[in-house]
């Protein structure tokens, strides 16, 4: 009998690369393309292409230079999924979080990543970056990468009204997803409506009272699942091992309190 052995890595390689396929079908202004992909094997290094209003640089008067198009390689290394994958953006920024000089890093929230974030979510907060909805400009913790272009943020950008987050000021408004794309992930999404004390799940599903809710949410929140792997555990809601990377497939649940 010959006995098969999962490689957590690997696994975690083959369902990076599903999602990131599916993010260029669900997506008009992302492209990906593996590099230096090797046969039977699954990618560790993508070029991803944003294709998006976003600032490259500042002039000598200050003023923005836009392009929209925009590039930064994904490297799972060795430590993947362990850590975040390391990112390098190639072609020109200006932006408080992104390198403009080398080794032209990218500030990532890691605590996220660990939190079973995927290369989908990680390039979405990279479009939200380009697009100027997503940044830290202020100069306390975290400090901001770029100190020049948060300066120039702080000192030059908001004042004038170019961006400001707080204000809902962008330089772009594309949407990451294509409408129907987006309609599609929040059909099996839960919402809250205004009128007090009524809960509606879209999809189909019968109404329910806000008493079986409550308490639904109350049993999920206490929930969790050990890894087959190495035996770490995680909650119920995470589909990654954040201890190894190992996707949780084959689950045990346990029940707390």
């Amino acid at each position: 009998m010959t006995m098969q052995f999962s490689n957590p890595r690997l696994d975690r390689l083959q369902d990076e690369q599903k999602r990131l396929l599916d993010l260029q079908n669900d997506s008009d202004h992302v492209r990906v393309a593996a590099v230096d992909e090797l046969p039977g094997r699954p990618p560790e290094r993508y070029k991803v292409t944003f294709l998006c209003r976003g600032i490259a640089a500042i002039d000598g008067s200050q003023e923005p230079i836009y392009s929209s198009r925009h590039e930064v390689e994904i490297y799972c290394d060795e430590e993947f999924p362990s850590n975040v994958p390391r990112l390098k953006w190639l072609s020109s920024v200006w932006h408080p979080n992104i390198q403009h000089h080398e080794p032209k890093n990218v500030c990532v929230n890691k605590s996220e990543w660990m939190g079973s974030s995927g290369l989908d979510d990680l390039c979405q907060q990279m479009f939200e970056m380009i697009q100027y909805r997503n940044y830290h400009a202020e100069n306390i913790p975290p400090y901001p990468l770029d100190p020049e272009a948060a300066k120039w943020v702080r000192n030059y950008a908001e004042p004038r009204g170019i961006v400001n987050k707080h204000r809902g000021i962008f330089v772009d408004n594309r949407p990451f997803y294509k409408p129907k794309a987006t309609s599609e992930r929040a059909i099996r999404i839960k919402i809250r409506p205004s009128v007090p004390g009524v809960r509606v799940q879209i999809g189909g599903a019968k109404a329910r009272s806000a008493e079986e809710l409550d308490d639904k949410r109350r049993r999920a929140a206490t929930a969790v699942v050990r890894c087959n792997n190495c035996g770490s555990i995680s909650a119920s809601d995470v589909p990654f091992c954040v201890k190894c990377g190992a996707k949780l497939r084959q689950i045990r649940r346990i029940s707390i309190g």
